[in-house]
C-alpha cells in the first residue's frame, strides 16, 4: 500500500520562532517528516506547512498528532488525528 499523508499548517504567527512536532503515541517522529519554509504575510505575520507521510503500520488504530509550541501561545497546541 501507498503511504498516506498528514498536513499541519501553522498560520498567521509572529515572532517566527516556532516548534512543530508530529507524534505516534507518545513518541516523536522525527522521519517521514517535511517543512516548508516559513514564509512572510504581507501584514508581517508568518506561516509553515508540515507535512507527515503516514506508513500504512501507522494507519491503523494508532494516533498522530501534530503539536506546536510557539511564544505567544500558554501551552502547546495539538492537532490529533
Amino acid at each position: 500500500p501507498s503511504p498516506g499523508h498528514l498536513l499541519c499548517s501553522v498560520m498567521d504567527f509572529s515572532p517566527a520562532e516556532n516548534q512543530l512536532r508530529w507524534f505516534q503515541g507518545q513518541q516523536e517522529l522525527l522521519g517521514y517528516v517535511v517543512a516548508t519554509d516559513v514564509v512572510s504575510n504581507r501584514d508581517s505575520t508568518q506561516q509553515f506547512l508540515v507535512l507527515l507521510e503516514t506508513l500504512p503500520s501507522m494507519e491503523h488504530g494508532v494516533t498522530s498528532s501534530c503539536q506546536v509550541e510557539h511564544v505567544s501561545l500558554e501551552h502547546a497546541l495539538s492537532q490529533h488525528w
